[in-house]
């Protein structure tokens, strides 16, 4: 956007060109006055008494900004074009008129009568962009309202960012969805600045020519909402130091978007009445500053004020120093900056320290005696300023980290592996002691291990380490060994049984002792020293039977488990074959088997006969004679424990 040479809020030199020349009527008094910044108060139209827009309408001519005609009417509704309205926005806000060489528009020639006026509002009036050739701009086509609200939205610098309400124009006007795509935003900020506004049945009516009542109106609009009053200058906020160290400093500030700058007397660019501006001090001293807000009505505010240039030493940060510390050197770091010298000079007690060109960081390792220390850090740049921090650093010899590495309170393990480590800033290999006897220490990282055999009850394990400076650091550790019994575990075993033998399984193990002892009922057991298993058969006596299971340790303890079993003899099982219930032959054949879990060879009895079994599978078979009718017949089985089961049976014998 070009420059704007902001209009006056008293516009009094304009006068308003359209193809019929606006000129006062002859009972109404010339412009000879206007150019004088009298106000012209005798202007009367004949046309508008009563219109709506009077007011504006005659506080505009009186201003001088619009007239009228030479039969003393103004035609109020008289539309204007597009190329007047251009010439109309040069004019009322003062741009600097242009004449380019290359026409901006196919339609505007340079030998046109807008043709300056035209170029001078291109940024403020829209024109028209085919999809090829050069843009047009449509001069004698009558100027709409939307238009108009575009361009004088643009002419007063507004932009999308000031736009409030997004849908202003959808909750006033009806025919919004009318007003053209790419420049509603436009549109909106104008009605949200009461630049323009609707008709009163809600519509804008965009597309409608623009009349001289409309122009008048919005113009007075325009001027009562921009300018302000400006009999004691513009608002003027100014903000800047009051000191400097490098000898630069900013003003910025705001005043009004019309005002020009200056900064002792140095124009400078403004954005909207925004500014900031750079200056830069060459001596030392105190040094004024005014600042001046102009409007292009003359009208000025002024603000003053004063800034001190004065140089100090080196900027001197230190990095954290401990105030105690038990190691015999310390390094004292830093960073160090001087806004007048890229590379002061630090010194550490003393001794100049390495300067990092690169960061301005600083290092130097400074040897401390036991005790305290006092250090000096100075930094001087070229002008021979310093800056000086002293810092004090006790160093007290200490004993050894000493650190053990967990021990259970108690345990059931006569023996303890114990480890740690000792680290000593002072001695790379310091001597480590458990209960006074002397530990292997690895010189690679400090650490120690030593197995330690344990009595029952409370054992005291007592650490020392000890520097080559006689430091000694104790450390104590308690630990109670309590001694138990090995720990049996029994695999399951039925509480009832019906046979007479039982096999007692299980394992042992002890934390002390390898190989305890095992005993069932009194009797040593063989116990694997591979995994502690166990294995026993015992015969059971009819009822209940107790096995007592007992595991002793080389330590004397023993761990005792008591099982019972009700060993119940059953009788004999006595399965029989086939054998016909009727039959017409006078001899049938009785079989099946007999078994018993406590008796490998049962008897059998078969109608009070004892009949053979095998041994191989207890299978029996007999042949019996049949009398005609029925013939009962019944089978017993006995076992060792005399123990009997009886099956009995019928065979119809029918001849």
């Amino acid at each position: 956007m070009k420059t704007l040479s902001k209009w006056l809020c008293a516009l009094l030199v304009f006068t308003l060109i359209s193809s019929t020349s606006f000129v006062y009527a002859e009972n109404v008094l010339q412009n000879q006055a206007v150019n004088g910044g009298v106000i012209n108060q005798n202007i009367i139209f004949v046309d508008v008494k009563n219109h709506w827009a009077n007011d504006a309408i005659y506080d505009m001519a009186r201003k001088g900004i619009i007239g009228g005609y030479e039969d003393s009417s103004f035609k109020p509704e008289k539309s204007i074009t597009r190329e007047e309205f251009a010439k109309l926005i040069a004019l009322t806000f003062s741009l600097n008129l242009e004449n380019p060489g290359t026409p901006s528009y196919s339609d505007v020639t340079r030998d046109k009568w807008s043709y300056s006026y035209v170029e001078s509002t291109k940024e403020f009036m829209t024109g028209y962009f085919p999809p090829k050739g050069i843009p047009f701009f449509s001069p004698e086509t009558k100027a709409t309202r939307e238009d108009v609200a575009v361009a004088l939205v643009k002419v007063l610098g507004y932009s999308s960012a000031d736009l409030q309400n997004a849908d202003i124009l959808s909750h006033q006007f009806y025919d919004a969805a009318d007003i053209s795509y790419g420049i509603r935003d436009y549109v909106a900020i104008a009605t949200e600045k009461k630049l323009i506004s609707g008709y009163e049945d809600g519509t804008f009516r965009p597309e409608n020519p623009i009349t001289r009542a409309e122009v008048a109106t919005l113009l007075y609009r325009v001027i009562k909402s921009s300018a302000q009053d400006q009999s004691d200058g513009p608002e003027l906020k100014v903000s800047m130091p009051e000191t400097t160290e490098n000898g630069t400093y900013y003003v910025s500030g705001t005043t009004h978007r019309d005002a020009k700058v200056s900064i002792n007397g140095t124009v400078i660019p403004t954005d909207n009445g925004t500014f900031k501006e750079g200056f830069k001090l060459n001596e030392e001293g105190k040094q004024d500053v005014t600042i001046v807000a102009k409007l292009p009505s003359g009208k000025t505010r002024t603000v003053k004020k004063s800034i001190t240039y004065k140089t100090s030493g080196p900027v001197l940060k230190l990095d954290d120093i401990e105030e105690t510390v038990n190691v015999d050197h310390i390094t004292v770091s830093g960073k160090v900056t001087d806004v007048n010298d890229d590379k002061p000079t630090v010194y550490v007690n003393g001794k100049k320290a390495y300067l990092s060109s690169y960061s301005s960081d600083f290092s130097e390792e400074v040897k401390l005696q036991q005790g305290e220390n006092t250090l000096t850090i100075k930094a001087k740049n070229k002008a021979d300023k310093e800056t000086v921090i002293t810092k004090k650093v006790t160093f007290s010899v200490d004993g050894a980290i000493l650190k053990v590495n967990a021990i259970p309170e108690t345990t059931q393990k006569d023996s303890i592996t114990i480890s740690g480590s000792v680290k000593d800033i002072n001695d790379n290999n310091p001597t480590v002691y458990l209960n006074d006897k002397k530990l292997y220490v690895s010189s690679y990282n400090g650490e120690f291990s030593e197995e330690v055999k344990l009595v029952e009850g409370e054992n005291t394990l007592t650490f020392k380490s000890e520097n080559k400076l006689g430091k000694i650091t104790t450390v104590v550790r308690k630990i109670t060994l309590n001694v138990g019994g090995p720990a049996i575990t029994i695999n399951t075993l039925p509480e009832k049984s019906t046979a007479k033998t039982v096999t007692i399984t299980g394992t042992v193990k002890d934390k002390n002792d390898n190989n305890p002892t095992v005993m069932i009922n009194n009797k040593n057991v063989y116990l694997s020293s591979y995994n502690g298993t166990f294995s026993e058969d015992f015969k059971l006596e009819e009822g209940e039977n107790t096995f007592t299971i007992t595991a002793s340790n080389n330590n004397g303890k023993t761990t005792t488990i008591t099982k019972r079993i009700i060993f119940e003899i059953a009788a004999p099982v006595i399965k029989l074959n086939y054998y016909p219930v009727n039959t017409s032959l006078s001899t049938v054949t009785i079989s099946g088997t007999v078994t018993d879990k406590n008796d490998n060879k049962p008897t059998i009895f078969l109608n009070d006969r004892k009949i053979y079994v095998t041994s191989y599978d207890g299978s029996f078979s007999e042949d019996i004679r049949l009398q005609v009718g029925t013939n009962p017949f019944k089978i017993v089985a006995s076992n060792s424990y005399g123990k009997t089961s009886t099956v009995t049976g019928v065979v119809y014998y029918n001849k």
